[in-house]
């Protein structure tokens, strides 16, 4: 039944209604197998669960148009009737009286598949329902982490975003804090990014991350943000330890976000002169870092860009004519003049850029590349022929 369960809702295009009426088929059908399946579908997306409880929440549950199906399972909850996925939408009926029974007979017997619901009660607007779910899951949290704080970390970190939220957020960190290091370790096999993140943070601030652990974090994450943060964090403690090495590993990386903090890192050190190289690098900012080094050691970096962007090459470096960009003049246009019939297009798109920058856009040079076969070039020249033809009005 969850199978047929599920194609039904993506014939149906996953309408909130279809779905709730099939959960309701689920329940009734008394069979766990099935109902443990339901709950893994609707549960492994915390967005569902919010849709579930936008679809039953409105208040107008008194009138003909509020959906029979759910006062009908708030008939059953009162009577005794419903099963474990019928208590968990009747907690999101527009009655509030209806809910707050729901809380508490998901209270009674607890179970981890159906703590989402009870988290979204926490943000609940009625104080009687709100109240009674933060109770219970505060010492669900607390009293039985190994249980539900990953099924938590999951929904709740969606669920920061309603009003009234971050108060389970903070009783999840909370709880997280004193957290057996086996928990935090189930936590670190879940998909959700949020909970990733989350639990970056965790093990940040509980002191429990070295920095090997930091430097495999910021080279290996997928996640930029971890990646970033791991990185900072790295750079930071390299810097206070000097350590050198740790920082020259970092900047060696291909991610922009990392690198910018170890060679910020290596600037405070004084290692000048390896930022220094770096006058053409691909990224804006390590760019700008490098101008910054140069301008301290004395280099001119305007000059190094115009003899990289001069000398014959088969790759002409794309940092280096950015660069020239930012830093140059109108009159350093004409070495640009080239690199506008070079064979890749990349290059052709990067110089005619760097002349609009420049304010140096030849019309007669650049006029003929609207035609040019790459999108990208052909882009890049009609900006710069508006950008010129606006500064000639």
């Amino acid at each position: 039944m969850a199978e047929a369960l599920q194609e039904t809702l993506e014939s149906r295009g996953f309408a909130v209604d279809v779905l709730v009426e099939a959960l309701v088929r689920v329940d009734k059908s008394g069979d766990a197998s099935e109902i443990a399946a339901a709950f893994a579908l609707i549960t492994e997306t915390p967005a569902l669960v919010s849709l579930i409880d936008d679809y039953c929440r409105p208040a107008y549950w008194t009138s003909s148009h509020y959906p029979r199906v759910l006062n009908e399972i708030a008939d059953r909850l009162k009577a005794r009737r419903t099963g474990p996925l019928t208590t968990v939408i009747a907690a999101s009926h527009g009655d509030g009286r209806v809910r707050e029974l729901a809380v508490r007979r998901l209270l009674e017997d607890p179970r981890p598949e159906q703590l989402p619901f009870l988290l979204l009660r926490m943000t609940d607007w009625a104080e009687p329902v709100r109240d009674l779910a933060r109770a219970g899951v505060i010492a669900l949290l607390h009293d039985r982490t190994a249980t539900f704080l990953v099924v938590a970390a999951e929904t709740m970190l969606h669920l920061r975003r309603r009003q009234r939220g971050e108060f389970g957020v903070k009783q999840l960190y909370a709880a997280a804090y004193d957290a057996p290091d086996d928990v935090l370790g189930k936590l670190s096999r879940s998909v959700s990014p949020a909970a990733q993140r989350f639990l970056f943070e965790v093990r940040t601030r509980r002191g429990d991350l070295t920095l090997d652990d930091l430097v495999r974090l910021a080279l290996r994450n997928i996640d930029k943000s971890i990646r970033a943060r791991a990185g900072d964090a790295a750079a930071r403690d390299a810097v206070w330890t000097g350590r050198v090495d740790v920082l020259r590993k970092l900047a060696a990386c291909r991610h922009d976000e990392v690198r910018i903090s170890a060679l910020t890192g290596l600037s405070r050190l004084g290692h000048l002169d390896e930022i220094v190289t770096l006058l053409d690098d691909r990224s804006t900012l390590i760019r700008a870092l490098a101008r910054d080094a140069a301008r301290r050691t004395g280099v001119d970096a305007v000059a190094r860009y115009r003899a990289i962007v001069a000398a014959p090459a088969e790759r002409p470096s794309l940092g280096a004519i950015a660069g020239l960009a930012e830093s140059g003049r109108a009159e350093d246009g004409p070495l640009l003049y080239p690199l506008l019939r070079h064979p890749m297009a990349k290059v052709r798109a990067y110089a005619v850029g760097a002349l609009r920058i420049l304010d140096a856009v030849p019309v007669d040079l650049v006029k003929p590349m609207v035609d040019d076969p790459s999108k990208r070039v052909v882009r890049a020249a009609l900006r710069a022929l508006q950008t010129r033809g606006s500064a000639m009005r």
